[in-house]
């Protein structure tokens, strides 16, 4: 049994999240300003609270990749999963979840847009996937 309900965790996951993400936008767009603990020119001259911030950037950014491998999941799944759900959405199956449909319809909408953006910038298209595996807990909540 644990101390701090799921959701509490669940919901500061997500505001991190989404502070990394722009975080990562904004050292991308301004990388003078990177902390000196997150330079690698200097890492000789570290202190340890340096090499802790570090390592709490770090993993972060470890939860943030799992956070991107997941939105990439759903991505690359909603074309085979629409493909295969054709008979049910024209009428011709069984029962079928309208919000899972509506989750999946919007996860392909979100490809074809990342799709659109990288024939015309890829920049763009990095910034909007960099924003929705930050923001993808709150997005995948609100389209459900």
């Amino acid at each position: 049994m644990s101390l701090i309900p799921r959701v509490i965790v669940r919901r500061w996951l997500e505001a991190v999240l989404a502070v990394v993400s722009v975080g990562m936008l904004y050292y991308y767009r301004y990388p003078e300003q990177m902390p000196r603990a997150l330079s690698l020119k200097e890492d000789a001259n570290l202190t340890l609270w340096d090499w802790i911030f570090r390592g709490m950037v770090f993993g972060l950014l470890g939860v943030w990749g799992f956070s991107a491998l997941i939105v990439i999941f759903f991505l690359i799944y909603s074309p085979i999963y629409l493909i295969n759900k054709t008979p049910h959405l024209v009428g011709k199956g069984g029962w079928l979840d309208r919000r899972e449909v509506r989750f999946y319809l919007a996860c392909f909408a979100l490809v074809c847009l990342l799709l659109a953006l990288l024939t015309r910038s890829v920049d763009a298209a990095g910034i909007l996937f960099v924003l929705l595996a930050g923001f993808g807990p709150i997005v995948w909540r609100i389209l459900v």
